[in-house]
Order: C-alpha cells, then sequence, then structure tokens
C-alpha cells in the first residue's frame, strides 16, 4: 500500500480492541538517531534523523511526519544523496528510498528551522536559557521526522549539541560526552529497548545533578535547575527509589537503564518520558511540587512506557494504571488513609465533571488532547480498583503482571488486560470491562428502608435512578445499618438488568442510619 495510513475499525468485532487511529502497516521503524543542535542565540535548531526501518509490506517508500515549516537541506541513503529527497506537505514527508517486504533500510534527513511546538527553546523560571522537548501526543514531529504515533516503538539515540556550560539529559544511557573548539558540547545518549515516539526527548541548559540511591542495577537520579536542587532531593523525591523498588516488585522489573527526574520548562505539569521523566518548574520555584505526582509519572515507566497503548483511544491503559498504580505506593507503605484520601479525591472529581457522559474508550473523540479527561485518569483508576475487589488481591496482581511481562517493550489494547485478567483469576470478566469503559457514566442509587413489625425484619431497597442513556449496571452494593445495638450489613446484588433491588435484615426495629458502600469500594452516587 506504498506507506500509506490505514484506518482500521473494528468497534462491530470487539469494542475492547477497537483501532481508530491512522497507521502505517508497511513500514516498521527500527531505530531513530536524533542530532540536533541547540543554538546559542534565538530558536532555529539544525538536525539530522537517521531512521532505519524495515519493509513491512509493499516496496516503499517511507512515509514520516515532520512539520512543512521546516526546510529539508538533503536526504542521503544508501550512501548517496537522493536526487528527489524529500515531499513534505500537510505535515507528511515521502522519502523515495524502495525496497522488498522483509528489507532494512536506512534514511537521514539534513534539515533548519524554528520548531512551533514540541521543543521549546526558552528562559527556564529562573531567567536562564533552556531546552526541552515535549511530544505527547504527537507533537514530536515539530522538531524531528518521524511515525509520530503510539503503535510503531523504536529505539532511539541522541547527539545533542548544547552551548558552552549546558548539560543535556535524554531516554537511556549516557553514552559520552564530547567537547568541540567552539566550546560547545555534544551529549550522546541511547536506549536499547524501543519506547514510544511521544516520549523520545531531551533536556538542555544549566542543570544540577543529584545521584539518589540506586535499585538493583538501576540508578536513579534527580536533574534540576541549581536554585531548585536542594528542595528536589530533600522534598518530594525523598521516596523516589523507594517507589521504583515497590513497582519493581509489584509489576516487573523496571524496564530501562536509569531514572532520571528531571526539572524543565514545558508544557505538562508531568510527562513520563521513558527513562527521563520531565516535571514543570513552576512546581519547584514555588516548593509546591508533593510525591504524588513522582509516583504517578514513575508508574507510568510501566504503563505507558514500557507496555504502551496501540491507538490513542485505549489511553487509559497508560493514566489509568498510573492514576491507580500512584496511589497504591502510598497504601504500600502503610499510609491507607492517604490511598483512600486519593481515591476519594479521584472519585469525587470524575464525578463532578462532563466526562461522565461519554465512555472511557470514546471512539468519537478525535482531538486526542481532549482524551486527557477523568474517565482516561479518575474512572480508569477506579476500573481497576473494583477490578482489584471483584477478583481479588492475588488475581489482580497475577494478572497486572501477566499483562506487563507479555506487553513489555511493545503495545496492548484493552482486550489484552482482558485476557489477562480472565486467565489469572478464572473468570469471565467481559460484562465487567463492557460496562466500565465501553458505556457512559456510573451508578446513581436512592436508597430506602421498611421495617415489618409482624416479621422483625428491614426490607433495604436500592433503585439505580441514573439516566437511561448509561442502561444498568450489574454490581453488588455493600449495605450498613445502624440499629440501637450496632452495626449490620447486607450486600444489595443488581444483575444488570432490572433498576431495583433489596435484600432483608433481621432487627427489632428501624434502622437509625443507613450507609451505602461505607468502605468506599464502587464508583457510585447516592442520590439525595
Amino acid at each position: 500500500m506504498f506507506g500509506l495510513a490505514l484506518l482500521v475499525v473494528t468497534q462491530v468485532t470487539d469494542p475492547l480492541a477497537v483501532v481508530v487511529d491512522p497507521i502505517r502497516p508497511d513500514q516498521d521503524i527500527l531505530h531513530y538517531h536524533l542530532s540536533v543542535s541547540v543554538p546559542d542565540t534565538g530558536r532555529e535548531i539544525r538536525g539530522a534523523t537517521t531512521v532505519t526501518w524495515r519493509v513491512a509490506g509493499g516496496t516503499g517508500p517511507l512515509v514520516l511526519d515532520f512539520d512543512d515549516a521546516f526546510t529539508v537541506d538533503s536526504v542521503r541513503s544508501g550512501g548517496r544523496r537522493l536526487t528527489r529527497p524529500a515531499r513534505v506537505r500537510h505535515g507528511r514527508m515521502v522519502i523515495d528510498r524502495w525496497g522488498a517486504p522483509g528489507d532494512t533500510l536506512v534514511a537521514t534527513v539534513f534539515y533548519h528551522g524554528t520548531p512551533a511546538d514540541g521543543l521549546f527553546i526558552q528562559d527556564n523560571v529562573h531567567g536562564h536559557r533552556s531546552a526541552f522537548a515535549d511530544n505527547w501526543p504527537n507533537r514530536a514531529h515539530h522538531w524531528f521526522p518521524g511515525e509520530d504515533h503510539p503503535s510503531d516503538k523504536a529505539t532511539a539515540s541522541f547527539a545533542v549539541e548544547v552551548p558552552s556550560g549546558w548539560r543535556a539529559v535524554a531516554n537511556g544511557r549516557p553514552a559520552g560526552v564530547d567537547t568541540l573548539v567552539s566550546g560547545r558540547t555534544v551529549w550522546h545518549w541511547r536506549t536499547r529497548v524501543p519506547i514510544p515516539v511521544y516520549t523520545m526527548v531531551f533536556g538542555a541548559g544549566r542543570m544540577t545533578t543529584s545521584p539518589l540511591a540506586s535499585v538493583g542495577a538501576t540508578s536513579v537520579t534527580v536533574w534540576t535547575f541549581p536554585e531548585d536542587s536542594a528542595f528536589a532531593v530533600e522534598g518530594p523525591f525523598r521516596r523516589a527509589p523507594a517507589m521504583v523498588d515497590f513497582y519493581s516488585r509489584t509489576v516487573g522489573s523496571f524496564p530501562y537503564a536509569k531514572l532520571a527526574h528531571v526539572e524543565s520548562s514545558t508544557r505538562f505539569g508531568g510527562m513520563e518520558n521513558a527513562s527521563a521523566i520531565f516535571y514543570a518548574e513552576g512546581g519547584y520555584a514555588r516548593r509546591s511540587m508533593g510525591e504524588s505526582v513522582v509516583a504517578h509519572e514513575t508508574a507510568h515507566q510501566w504503563f505507558g512506557d514500557a507496555v504502551t497503548e496501540f491507538d490513542w483511544h485505549h489511553l487509559w491503559l497508560s493514566e489509568g494504571f498510573a492514576s491507580y498504580f500512584g496511589p497504591l505506593f502510598f497504601e504500600s507503605v502503610g499510609e491507607t488513609d492517604r490511598f483512600r484520601s486519593m481515591m476519594r479525591s479521584a472519585r469525587d472529581r470524575y464525578l463532578a465533571s462532563d466526562d461522565v457522559h461519554r465512555p472511557v474508550i470514546d471512539t468519537a473523540e478525535n482531538d486526542y488532547l481532549r482524551l486527557l479527561n477523568r474517565n482516561n485518569y479518575q474512572k480508569g483508576a477506579w476500573m481497576l480498583h473494583m477490578l482489584r475487589g471483584l477478583v481479588g488481591d492475588s488475581a489482580f496482581f497475577r494478572g497486572v503482571r501477566a499483562y506487563y511481562e507479555r506487553g513489555k517493550h511493545g503495545t496492548a489494547l484493552t482486550a489484552d488486560l482482558l485476557a489477562a485478567m480472565e486467565a489469572t483469576s478464572g473468570r469471565s470478566l467481559r460484562w465487567f470491562f463492557d460496562q466500565w469503559l465501553t458505556r457512559p457514566g456510573y451508578p446513581e442509587l436512592r436508597v430506602s428502608s421498611a421495617f415489618d413489625h409482624d416479621t422483625r425484619r428491614v426490607t433495604v431497597r436500592v433503585e439505580q435512578v441514573q439516566p437511561d442513556a448509561w442502561g444498568t449496571f450489574r454490581i453488588r452494593v455493600p449495605v450498613a445499618l445502624r440499629f440501637p445495638d450496632g452495626w449490620k450489613r447486607v450486600p444489595v446484588s443488581f444483575t444488570g438488568r432490572d433498576r431495583v433491588a433489596s435484600a432483608v435484615v433481621a432487627a427489632n426495629g428501624p434502622p437509625l442510619e443507613i450507609q451505602v458502600d461505607p468502605g468506599e469500594t464502587l464508583l457510585l452516587r447516592v442520590a439525595r
């Protein structure tokens, strides 16, 4: 198909494996080498991106995403300069380098220009010049040519030339520093495992590196502007190595050669770039940054980075996991109240949002930035919390580990998580995944009770009163009733077909108080 984008829609057959993003099935990019020169003044960069790819089908050419604003100086491949170097139009670059299925080809694009997005060269919060890449979701093409989509992961190496006195950090291991006659330096980094393009970044400026405790063979460091180094090490990153240790024991071995926590001057509060997490500088300057964002972004190294959603519409596999496994760290160290508070906050934020009217896997949403919503974060976290409660801790964490091991350094869809969880729990969970991920809303319950003097019983009646468009939910709701002599608990079960369910409790009189889901185990609202 000559590398043209293919739109795959499998929603009719399996909504948990739906793919609606454009992909290019004829090419498989294996490696990027990104050579970038950051200027002493101004914002214009010079770059050379070498792409190694396998011809997966057809015969070529290579199609990459690239901003039209850049000037392509030349393209070289096979030891020669191509006479028809590249055609860049509407954000697409076509390189006339042809091959047969199975061939591995290499091409280098030399270019210059000023990034409109994706790479920020500007003064940092302390007034000093810096440069930081910020690719999510598909903004990498604003500073280098590549396949700007999570489905095609690749290894990467970097040669970042920066002004004298600067340091540069990127994905993977350090691979040396060259000092030029001019005094400028070239910092080399390389990752030997594939990562998604949206996490291929570098950061550069006048920075200080503070080593933290290593976890096994993984070095954990903090990169900050010099003014903020003491705060970072003594404050939000104090337990950063413990977080790596917890996720390594709970999920699987740390997937990368190192983990650098980097203060940055970019768009997002935290960005989970593989092995080089970027955090917004404002939280450092205000001394307001906390541990919760560190736990969230660290969890992303396993979920989102090592196991990457194949399609943006399965973003909850990244953000929902990080939003749940972030709080899980605090539960693991005995801070149960903090865990519960974080989950309660996630629930309340979701219930207060307009996102409740859309499903988590929202195939109708094509603005990727709008997918950064409370469905993919907070509802995704609660889906995992309820799944854990449904199947039990043992099956849940075994399922998570199996899902991670099968998808490590690759991609996944929601159907892959379902398969892992069904295998470890021995239960059919399709209804649960469909209910919470492919439908909008949540259960809204109205509760009443009636005491029968003759039978000495209390009947608890629970009705689902959420909008009809959300359907009815299959749930088992814990209800606690307080009597003069203490509390009694009873489950009220819905089959998913009926809006009303009830349960009976023996009692000597009507309850003094009724609490629905007192342990806060379900994502629901009680109607007042």
